[in-house]
């Protein structure tokens, strides 16, 4: 049966829009491979990173072993899923876009994974504030720092239910897709050739939903930062301004370097996840359409958990170590084997 879109494709696409060149990157498949591609270089990285908090923590690291491997989790996920399992194809700046990722073989609906995608992105959030909240806690002196595992429990059960609470709501009023695909060709008449023949997911077209989306995305994004905020204000008065001394300066030393280090792990990584977001904020404040950028946005996104592995491994001291005695074991064996084949070559 020809849709409204169908007859849209033929009549006013094809003689308007047919003959706009279009690249690789801006094709689902330019996306689909550049992004695999980049997982299968990062996928070492991350690996890498496990072995050293599993293998590497020492004993004196004990007690941030868990949330830094949680962090640490949360953040390969998330790279994952963009690269490899779901990996947007979106439509910006409307609100719709389709999946490219290898997950859409098993059927699940796209509407599914664009909920998976947005709860895992806010739950990685949530493990950024758990790494400063541990800081936060590890300082006897702290007014502040939570104490029972129970109102740890309790706390972070209510973030968690708050993130996924607010996306239940515009999911149970998702408009009907046909006339969704329609009214959007208003804002984008040009759209790639995929918006017609793949299944688009539009997620709203009521200025209601659209307006709730941005405005309880936003806030509950504020939240998380202000808690991340609040955590490191009370580390740097309590490491580098309070009076008050309960532990040893070696200890308070210590604590310093490891403070430092998570903010180094948690703002270099957030520069790939802020520039993408300004990017589809100007987008849709412009209203402007370029399925190249819409692609390399995605891409610049995948680099989030390729940069925070990255950081881990060099900012804490530990696992610097042991890359740097692995380098050096490397050459060291590379240049006796060098100098054995020229011994060999000589007699």
């Amino acid at each position: 049966m020809t849709t409204s879109t169908d007859l849209y494709y033929e009549t006013v696409w094809k003689s308007k829009c047919s003959s706009n060149e279009k690249s690789f990157l801006a094709s689902w498949q330019g996306l689909s491979l550049f992004s695999h591609s980049m997982l299968v270089l990062f996928l070492p990285f991350y690996a890498f990173t496990t072995y050293c908090i599993l293998k590497k923590t020492p004993k004196t690291m004990d007690s941030v072993k868990f949330v830094l491997l949680n962090a640490h989790f949360w953040s390969c996920y998330c790279d994952v899923l963009i690269c490899s399992l779901i990996t947007p194809y979106f439509f910006f700046p409307t609100i719709s876009g389709f999946p490219v990722g290898l997950i859409r073989v098993l059927g699940i609906p796209t509407s599914a994974q664009v909920f998976i995608g947005f709860v895992s992105l806010l739950f990685m959030g949530t493990s950024l504030v758990a790494l400063f909240e541990n800081r936060n806690s590890c300082l006897p002196t702290n007014r502040f720092r939570i104490t029972k595992q129970r109102t740890r429990f309790l706390y972070y059960l209510f973030n968690c239910a708050v993130i996924i609470g607010y996306l239940i709501p515009p999911f149970c009023n998702i408009p009907e897709q046909e006339s969704a695909k329609l009214f959007l060709l208003q804002t984008i008449p040009c759209p790639t050739e995929e918006f017609f023949y793949t299944e688009d997911f539009v997620w709203t077209i009521d200025k209601f939903w659209y307006n709730y989306l941005w405005i309880t995305t936003g806030s509950i994004i504020l939240i998380l930062f202000s808690q991340i905020i609040f955590y490191s204000v009370c580390c740097i008065y309590y490491l580098y301004i309070s009076s008050a001394v309960i532990i040893s300066p070696k200890t308070r030393k210590y604590q310093r370097s490891f403070f430092l280090g998570t903010v180094a792990q948690a703002v270099v990584p957030l520069i790939f996840l802020f520039i993408p977001v300004a990017t589809v904020f100007s987008s849709i404040y412009f209203n402007y359409y370029n399925q190249e950028l819409n692609n390399s946005i995605v891409l610049f996104l995948s680099l989030h958990g390729f940069a925070s592995t990255v950081i881990i491994t060099l900012v804490h001291h530990p696992y610097r170590t042991f890359l740097i005695k692995l380098v050096t074991v490397y050459r060291s064996s590379g240049k006796s084997t060098f100098l054995g084949s020229s011994w060999y070559m000589k007699n």
